[in-house]
């Protein structure tokens, strides 16, 4: 029981555990959820009951894994998305603190190769003045933070099965499929498509989903 508990509460899109875990935290009320949009407030108010199931001591661990998931400076899964993604992101923000955006990013070498061309050699060759660490992970945070949605697990099985393609693969899938694909995708849930966009060149992706 107390398995099937702990692997239902696995699934919780991280956005919604920022969520519970804030209202835990406030010792809220879950009444408060009822002013959620239909499937965030379902999706919500079950994974609260089960937390709830949990003994006080498993749900105290959890609740301290996602403290730590909520401090660490980028989103879960981030790793996965395809570089563009980040360079972007960070190409987005006063170049004066792109190495500070860069320190620990996932996939450095390639993001930065993509940045380089947009200030030349060299724009990120030295870090300048030092940042403490809490305050780059806080400025991480609030960057990348946007990208979220783009790193959740897909809830599919046509969303998995993509995102175990290459990116030239999962390119002449979108490609040759185009929109019956995407409606495959929304089928399963907005996490399936976002998370197939997030694999995809940033353009493409963007695209896709009409950001």
């Amino acid at each position: 029981m107390r398995e099937r508990i702990g692997n239902r509460l696995s699934e919780v899109h991280a956005e919604e555990r920022g969520l519970l875990l804030g209202l835990n935290l406030e010792s809220a009320d879950e009444a408060i959820l009822a002013r959620l949009a239909g499937d965030r407030r379902q999706a919500c108010c079950e994974a609260w009951q089960t937390l709830r199931l949990l003994p006080r001591a498993a749900r105290a661990a959890l609740l301290a894994a996602w403290i730590v998931e909520a401090n660490a400076p980028f989103p879960s899964g981030m790793e996965r998305l395809h570089p563009t993604w980040l360079a972007e992101t960070i190409a987005d923000e006063p170049a004066d603190l792109w190495p500070v955006l860069l320190r620990g990013v996932p996939g450095l070498q390639a993001v930065e190769s993509l940045l380089v061309p947009l200030q030349g050699s060299g724009a990120m060759a030295a870090d300048g003045e030092e940042w403490p660490s809490e305050s780059v992970a806080e400025l991480q945070r609030c960057v990348f933070g946007r990208l979220t949605p783009l790193c959740i697990a897909p809830c599919g099985p046509v969303g998995a099965g993509l995102c175990r393609l290459g990116c030239d693969e999962l390119l002449a899938e979108v490609a040759s499929r185009g929109a019956a694909l995407c409606q495959e995708l929304r089928a399963e849930g907005d996490a399936s498509l976002w998370a197939v966009a997030g694999r995809l060149p940033a353009p493409v992706g963007r695209q896709w989903l009409k950001w």
